[in-house]
């Protein structure tokens, strides 16, 4: 896959930052956590701008700033924690206050684009995993940078052990107390203490996951062990079995995402002849493969975990299952158990990242069926009509079935495209759409496609504060899922793209710049992380992400470069985008090529018919912006 973005080093001061407790406050209160989260958030974000510093990841509850000056760097994460502080004191109810716990390092870092990675940043974030709440704990380096210039004096805390660092790393507590702990009372936590218990055997009953310190987007590639799912192998040409086969895919490798927090797991599409390039080409470290066999009313099904790098087999099952939909979704959960139970003994992920995995399916085999049906059919072709007929036979399974979250979450998700890509649903419908994905997730509190769906919908309806909410949910339960990151990763780059437009239209339209260029970049930030981790680039919303923002901060080659990795000509996005990015680059026959289609759909009124689409994505400020160049094709 072709590398986007440029990489070089530098020294800079890193703080790292997170909620303490965060994934408790949200299973009790999500909804008052998420709000003040985002009252923290413009703290946050406002004395980062005052110290010129920049914001470059951020992930839930989590931010990671990058500071040019290290003085500066404490400075702020003081006054962060001072008016974190004097918040929390008007909220009467101590069980909704939020505490942060800070680390700030000065190293090395390596520069991804707008990403920053390596020990510089790893150092940071292990720091703020021994701070207290609401206290600031900092690098040797850093107090012999600030000795002698705060009015706060330091807590020697000693050479800490710090997870992944190779050497032990000098600590020390800033002597302040903004939170409800003494620092001086406060005992750095130690590795054991932070260990989950295990159980091995064929069901993991991990009960509580290891909460990842360092945020995962400024994780580098070789700390994540990339585990490959190959499409099952089947003999039939029966459609319902390959549905089935490509339904038993997606579920082991969703099984696989939230069982294993360190997994990066990719779902191919397609099996490549040599296996070897897989550990290459998508720096794979492991490889499902398996074989789908349907005799009468008995479903055979062999699995095999394969070292990508030798080929060697760690792990190979054979089941015989009655092929009813409970078996299925049992068989998945005990294929999880299996693969996990065996990357652990392999010490590919520790056994405190575990989560048990229970799948919340259903015992209907007609509604796994339609799930199926939509997974392996629709989505492979996107057909109006098969649109059509996965929206009925959907609608039928919430009535038979109203306790199947991944129906709700799809119908949901067609319904919403009903109106945004389709043309069968109008605006009234979305809240519909609302109202099956909130269903979804009422069913699973940790789904993080139902709260990416929900996410969609608000952005149709232009309620963007609630849109991140939703956001911001889907990537704290799935942060290391790049078809969640990319979802999120595009619709934040949309909402955000009139970022960038002359002043006479963003007066005309009244659009706030700050706020539209702060989705904007964080988008484009999340696009980034999900584009890295979708290495086989099976998935198109990334590249959707990435393709706007480069689009509009005028780096049309790139904005080509993204969108030719997923071409699909006839789709009318993929030709606005391509047709546009080249006309950019001056390329006027081949953006002319590109931008035909458009007459091609709408021969009466093609002007009229591109206004309508950038309305229902809400950027009618853009379509004036390039109505001019439109002119010039159509």
């Amino acid at each position: 896959m072709a590398q986007i973005g440029s990489e070089e080093r530098k020294t800079s001061t890193i703080l790292a930052m997170d909620v303490a407790s965060y994934s408790q406050k949200m299973g009790v209160d999500e909804e008052g956590t998420l709000k003040q989260l985002k009252a923290c958030r413009e703290i946050i974000e406002a004395k980062v701008s005052d110290a010129k510093g920049r914001i470059f990841n951020t992930a839930g509850d989590a931010f990671m700033v990058e500071f040019s000056n290290t003085l500066s760097a404490v400075n702020a994460a003081i006054l962060i924690q001072r008016e974190i502080s004097e918040h929390n004191k008007k909220i009467s109810d101590s069980s909704k206050r939020l505490y942060f716990r800070m680390g700030i390092n000065l190293g090395d870092v390596m520069v991804d684009g707008d990403n920053l990675l390596g020990d510089g940043v790893n150092i940071a974030a292990r720091l703020e995993g021994i701070a207290p709440p609401g206290g600031i704990c900092i690098s040797e380096i850093v107090y012999a940078t600030v000795k002698g210039k705060l009015e706060f004096g330091f807590i020697d805390k000693g050479e800490q052990k710090l997870k992944n660092i190779a050497d032990p790393v000098k600590a020390y507590y800033l002597d302040i107390k903004t939170g409800e702990v003494d620092p001086r009372k406060f005992k750095a936590p130690t590795a054991k203490s932070n260990t989950s218990i295990y159980i091995g055997g064929l069901v993991l009953a991990s009960i509580v996951a290891m909460l990842v310190i360092l945020n995962p987007f400024t994780t580098e590639k070789d700390s994540l062990n990339t585990i490959v799912v190959l499409p099952l192998d089947i003999t039939s040409e029966d459609q319902d079995q390959k549905n089935l086969a490509i339904g038993l895919t997606q579920d082991l490798s969703a099984g696989l995402t939230k069982s294993a927090k360190m997994l990066n797991v990719v779902t191919m599409n397609n099996k490549p002849e040599n296996l070897k390039t897989l550990h290459k080409d998508v720096n794979a470290s492991y490889l499902i493969s398996g074989q789908l066999r349907k005799a009468g009313n008995i479903v055979r099904f062999s699995v095999n975990l394969i070292e990508a790098k030798t080929l060697k087999n760690v792990w190979t099952e054979n089941y015989d299952k009655e092929f009813t939909a409970e078996n299925m979704f049992s068989l998945q959960d005990e294929i999880v158990a299996n693969v996990t139970d065996s990357l652990v003994g392999n010490g590919a992920i520790l056994a405190k990242e575990v989560v048990k995995n229970i799948s919340l399916g259903t015992k209907n085999l007609s509604s796994y069926e339609c799930v199926n049906f939509v997974r392996g059919q629709f989505f492979s072709t996107l057909s109006p009509q098969l649109h059509n007929q996965s929206l009925e036979c959907l609608k039928e399974t919430v009535i038979n079935d109203p306790d199947y979250k991944d129906a709700w979450q799809l119908l949901s998700h067609l319904t919403a495209w009903g109106y945004s890509l389709y043309g069968t649903h109008s605006k009234d419908d979305l809240a519909k759409a609302m109202e099956a994905a909130d269903k979804s997730i009422q069913l699973d509190k940790d789904f993080a496609k139902g709260y990416a769906t929900r996410a969609e919908v608000y952005f149709y309806l232009e309620d963007y504060e609630a849109m991140e909410i939703s956001a911001d949910k889907a990537i704290s339960v799935a942060s290391n899922d790049s078809a969640t990151l990319g979802h999120i990763g595009y619709l934040l780059t949309f909402s955000g793209q009139a970022c960038h437009l002359d002043k006479i239209l963003i007066k005309k339209y009244k659009l706030d710049v700050k706020e539209l260029c702060r989705r904007f970049e964080k988008g484009y930030s999340i696009s980034l992380n999900a584009h890295k981790l979708d290495q086989a680039n099976l998935l198109s919303f990334d590249n959707y992400g990435l393709n706007t923002y480069y689009f509009e901060t005028k780096q049309y080659q790139k904005a080509i470069d993204v969108l030719e990795m997923i071409p699909t000509p006839g789709f009318l996005w993929w030709n606005w985008h391509m047709g546009m990015s080249h006309d950019g680059l001056g390329n006027k026959e081949k953006a002319q090529q590109f931008l035909s289609l458009i007459k091609k759909i709408s021969p009466n009124d093609p002007i009229g018919f591109m206004k309508g689409q950038f309305e229902i994505f809400n950027a009618p400020s853009n379509f004036e912006d390039i109505l001019p160049t439109l002119k010039n094709y159509i």
